[in-house]
């Protein structure tokens, strides 16, 4: 086993571990000061910015030309949307199980699963139970609007 498939499910893990941790002071309290301090529980309890029919529901954790981070709830079965032709795309699966496949690749993923995706790229995320998918969206450069982030393939 390579070196980079040894650390592959450890940085997953602790990148999962670190989204799940509550940012905070040791008073408990948030801040913004000198950079952002957001749980994923704390974005996903502020309204959506953008909800799209499935449901499909989308938050702004940051945002600006080089890179966009963006929260996903997805409760539909199959979540396949239009590649991004000049963007980079990272996915890290919070919550659910789910198959997720990028260009001719297929791989069941649990919480932790660390995907990227290259510009011009499809990829798709199949739900796999009843349990809502939550996955951070990690977007390079930060170039699409938010109505196209996860703009569905036409049938």
């Amino acid at each position: 086993m390579t070196p980079s498939k040894t650390l592959a499910p450890f940085l997953a893990a602790a990148l999962a571990a670190c989204a799940f941790c509550a940012c905070s002071r040791p008073d408990q309290s948030h801040s913004g000061e000198g950079g952002i301090l957001m749980s994923m529980e704390e974005a996903l309890s502020r309204p959506a910015e953008l909800e799209i029919p499935g449901p499909v529901k989308i938050w702004v954790a940051e945002k600006s030309s080089e890179m966009g981070v963006y929260y996903v709830l997805s409760e539909r079965e199959l979540l396949e949307p239009a590649k991004q032709d000049e963007a980079a795309q990272r996915l890290v699966l919070f919550k659910g199980r789910a198959e997720l496949r990028v260009a001719d690749t297929i791989k069941v993923c649990d919480a932790g699963a660390y995907a990227v995706v290259p510009p011009g790229t499809e990829w798709r995320l199949k739900r796999l139970g009843p349990e809502p998918v939550v996955f951070s969206l990690l977007i390079t450069p930060d170039i699409v609007p938010l109505t196209g982030l996860l703009r569905l393939k036409s049938p």
